[in-house]
């Protein structure tokens, strides 16, 4: 086991948990920003200095274009609480790791060599399904999976604003990460379109939390008689002079 890849894993569970139960705007941007970076870490070994530069800046800038969103609209806080949203992360993980030795057990069953991905070569050659929760692709699938647990409770619960904005955020890390468990990692070019992904993710978010914290002020008020009692004596009105 590799102290390290335990390390990261943790650190996207934390950071995770913080941006969707915090009732802190800023609280939530740097914990959505912590998440995000160390998805861009779970590599072992790690990606070359101008993916993993992608990466970060596509995760920093997912995290500026949420955090810009909150400054419009009211605070979010999760209706469950942080110890609640602790224990769906730590569910989605440990499923995630059931997924991955399940992949790893049939793939050696079946003689392919586990590698990084399921069915990838790797240097090893075959392994025996016990220790198949070893491995980097064992990692990420856990943490893809206690990212989209935790991103889709977020997205269908509650208002739509920010707190949906970061779920769909963390939604979309998780299939990103899903791919890279499952497959092994990316090409150059794909890295390109990962992280594209992400930030059109991120901005989609942004504008929909904007939109609803624009709207919500409309809604609330919209009443005539309101208007009516507002309006200065003779303007708006019509008076009825008797026949």
């Amino acid at each position: 086991m590799n102290p390290t890849l335990v390390a990261v894993v943790l650190a996207i569970g934390a950071g995770a948990v913080v941006a969707v139960s915090t009732r802190d705007g800023a609280a939530a941007a740097i914990g959505l920003a912590v998440s995000l970076i160390a998805s861009a870490l779970l590599a072992e070994p790690l990606p070359p200095a101008g993916v993993l530069g992608v990466r970060v800046v596509a995760a920093l800038l997912v995290a500026t274009l949420i955090r810009s969103a909150m400054r419009t609209g009211p605070r979010q806080p999760s209706p469950l609480g942080w110890p609640s949203e602790a224990f769906l992360a730590t569910a989605g993980a440990v499923a995630g790791l059931g997924i991955a030795v399940g992949l790893a057990a049939v793939a050696a069953a079946g003689g392919v060599p586990v590698g990084p991905g399921v069915g990838e070569p790797g240097a090893g050659g075959p392994i025996d399904g016990g220790s198949a929760a070893l491995t980097s692709m064992a990692f990420t699938t856990a943490a893809g999976t206690s990212l989209f647990t935790l991103g889709l409770a977020a997205f269908i619960h509650g208002q739509p604003g920010a707190r949906r904005a970061i779920g769909l955020v963390l939604v979309t890390q998780a299939v990103l990460l899903f791919r890279i468990g499952i497959a092994g990692p990316a090409l150059e070019l794909e890295e390109i379109a990962r992280a594209a992904l992400l930030v059109v993710a991120g901005a989609t978010g942004a504008a929909l939390a904007r939109a609803a914290a624009t709207s919500r002020p409309a809604r609330v008020g919209d009443d005539e008689d309101s208007d009516t009692e507002a309006a200065p004596a003779g303007v708006g009105r019509r008076e009825v002079v008797p026949r």
